[in-house]
C-alpha cells in the first residue's frame, strides 16, 4: 500500500511541492543570513578602524603604551583587545599576544576574563616603539550564525513537516480517488460494466474524469445490453420456426422414398436442428448472463458432479477410442453453485476433449484447499495457441483446424458464462500437449455431516 502510495502522482507532486517550499525557505534564509554577517563584519571592521585610528594621537612610545594600558584595562579581552609589544619586549595590554609568519595569535588573557572563542579581526601596525595590535572579537557574528541555525532548525523544518503533512493527507484524498477510477476501470476491463465511480460534483478534473468514465460505462453497458437483447430475441423467435422446418424437413424424408430426394431432405433436416442448437445455446447464454437459469446457489460436491461426468460419457470415450478417468478425493470437495450449470460446464468441455483430442486421454480433476477449488479438464489434443484462447471464448469463433469437425463455437462460449456467473475464474493453458481448461471456484464452508 505504502508502495503503491507513493507511485501516485498526486504524491509525487505534493512531496516536489513540499521540497521547492523547504529549498525557497532555505534560499530566503541562506540570502538574509550571509546579508546580515556581511553587515555585521562590515560593522567589526569599521569599528577595529575607529579604534586603531584613535591611537595615531600618541607621539611617543610612552604614551602610546600609557592609553593602550588605559583602554585595556576597562576593555573586557573577549570584545576588544588592546596589546602593545615594544621594541625592549615588554607588552602592554589586556591580553598575551605573539606574532609569528606575519599571523597574530593570543596565547591568553592578562587580566583574568576569558579570551573570544569565536576569534577575532585583528590588525597590526608597526610603530616607530614596537607593534600595536587591535582584535575584535567575532562573538556577535558567531551569535548570528547560532541565531540562522536555531532559526533554521525551528522554522524550515516545521515548515516542511507541516506541509508535507498537508500534502501528504491532500495527495492521499486524491490517491483514493485515482485508486477508485483506476479500480472501476479494472471491472469494466474485464466485463463488469455495471461498475461506476459515482464521482462527487467537486467540480475538479478528477471530478471531471470520474463522470466522463461513468457516462462511458453506461453507454457501453446500454450498447452490450442491447446487443444482448437483440441475440437473445433473434434466438426466441426463431427458434420455434427453426424447429417447425427441422420437424417438416424430417416427415419430408420419411415419405420419401430411397433416392437423392431423401439424402438431401435428411441433410437439410440435420443443418436446421444445427441451426436450432445454435440458437439454443445463444439464449441459454443469455439467460446466464441475465441470471435467469440455473436453480440457484446451493452447496455442490464437485468430486461427485466429476465423478457423474466421467461415468456419463466413459461408454461414449471408449467407443471413440479415449481413455477418461477422474482425479478426485473420496471426501466431499464443497462449493457454492448452481450444479446442473456446473455439471453442464464440465460435460462440455468433455465433449470438447472427446472432439478435439481423438484417440487421446482425458483427465478430469478435482483438487482443492481452504481457500480454492479448481475443477480442470485435460486432453493430449493439439491444443490452442496462446493468442487464440481469449478469442475462442468469445461466441461462435471457431479455430481454423476446428472448421472441419462439428460443433458451433459456443461450448467454451457457454464455459465461460457459466464461469462468470459463479465468480470462478476460467483459464486456458498448455498440457504439453493438448489443452488443459481449469475452473477454480471459491472453497464452500465444511457441511456438517
Amino acid at each position: 500500500m505504502a508502495r503503491r502510495l507513493l507511485q501516485s502522482t498526486p504524491v509525487r507532486q505534493a512531496v516536489l511541492i513540499v521540497i521547492v517550499v523547504a529549498i525557497v525557505n532555505l534560499v530566503s534564509l541562506g540570502a538574509a543570513w550571509l546579508t546580515l554577517r556581511a553587515n555585521a563584519l562590515d560593522t567589526l571592521q569599521g569599528d577595529l578602524a575607529r579604534d586603531m585610528a584613535s591611537f595615531d594621537v600618541s607621539a611617543s612610545p610612552g604614551a602610546l603604551r600609557t592609553l593602550v594600558d588605559a583602554r585595556a584595562r576597562v576593555t573586557d579581552p573577549s570584545d576588544t583587545v588592546f596589546v602593545f609589544l615594544g621594541n625592549d619586549g615588554r607588552l602592554t595590554g589586556n591580553a598575551s599576544a605573539v606574532i609569528e609568519n606575519g599571523e597574530v595569535g593570543f596565547t591568553g588573557s592578562r587580566t583574568g576574563r576569558p579570551l573570544s572563542e569565536a576569534g577575532y579581526l585583528t590588525e597590526v601596525r608597526r610603530l616607530s616603539g614596537g607593534v600595536l595590535i587591535v582584535a575584535k572579537g567575532v562573538e556577535p557574528v558567531a551569535a548570528l550564525d547560532r541565531t540562522f541555525l536555531v532559526l533554521l532548525v525551528f522554522s524550515t523544518l516545521p515548515t516542511v513537516l507541516v506541509s508535507f503533512a498537508i500534502g501528504a493527507l491532500i495527495a492521499r484524498a486524491s490517491a483514493r480517488r485515482v485508486g477508485r477510477i483506476e479500480r472501476v476501470l479494472d471491472r469494466i476491463a474485464q466485463g463488469d460494466l455495471g461498475a461506476r465511480v459515482d464521482a462527487d460534483a467537486g467540480g475538479d478534473d478528477l471530478s471531471r474524469i470520474g463522470a466522463r468514465v461513468d457516462r462511458m460505462a453506461g453507454k457501453q453497458q446500454a450498447a452490450t445490453e442491447a446487443l444482448k437483447q437483440v441475440t437473445t430475441d433473434i434466438a426466441h423467435d426463431l427458434r420455434t420456426p427453426l424447429q417447425r422446418i427441422g420437424v417438416t424437413l424430417q416427415d419430408l424424408e420419411a415419405r420419401l422414398g430411397d433416392g437423392p430426394e431423401r439424402t438431401l431432405a435428411g441433410a437439410a433436416a440435420r443443418e436446421a436442428d444445427r441451426a436450432v442448437s445454435v440458437f439454443r445455446a445463444l439464449l441459454q447464454i443469455a439467460q446466464i448472463e441475465g441470471g435467469q437459469a440455473g436453480r440457484g446457489d446451493t452447496p455442490v460436491d464437485l468430486a461427485a458432479v466429476a465423478r457423474q461426468i466421467v461415468e456419463l460419457y466413459g461408454p461414449s470415450a471408449e467407443e471413440q477410442g479415449h481413455r477418461i478417468v477422474v482425479d478426485a478425493p473420496d471426501a466431499p470437495v464443497w462449493v457454492n453453485g448452481d450444479v446442473d450449470l456446473i455439471g453442464q460446464a464440465l460435460a462440455n468441455l468433455v465433449e470438447n476433449a472427446l472432439r478435439h483430442a481423438p484417440g487421446g486421454d482425458i483427465r478430469v480433476g478435482v483438487a482443492g484447499d481452504e481457500q480454492a477449488v479448481t475443477l480442470t479438464v485435460a486432453d493430449t489434443g493439439p491444443g490452442i495457441p496462446p493468442d487464440e484462447r481469449d478469442k475462442v471464448l468469445r461466441r461462435l469463433y471457431r479455430l481454423e483446424h476446428s472448421r472441419t469437425t462439428p460443433g458451433n463455437g459456443l461450448g467454451l462460449a457457454l464455459v465461460a458464462a457459466i464461469a462468470e456467473r459463479h465468480a470462478a475464474d476460467l483459464t486456458l493453458g498448455d498440457n504439453h500437449p493438448g489443452l488443459i481448461v481449469s475452473l477454480r471456484f471459491a472453497t464452500a464452508p465444511q457441511r456438517d455431516p
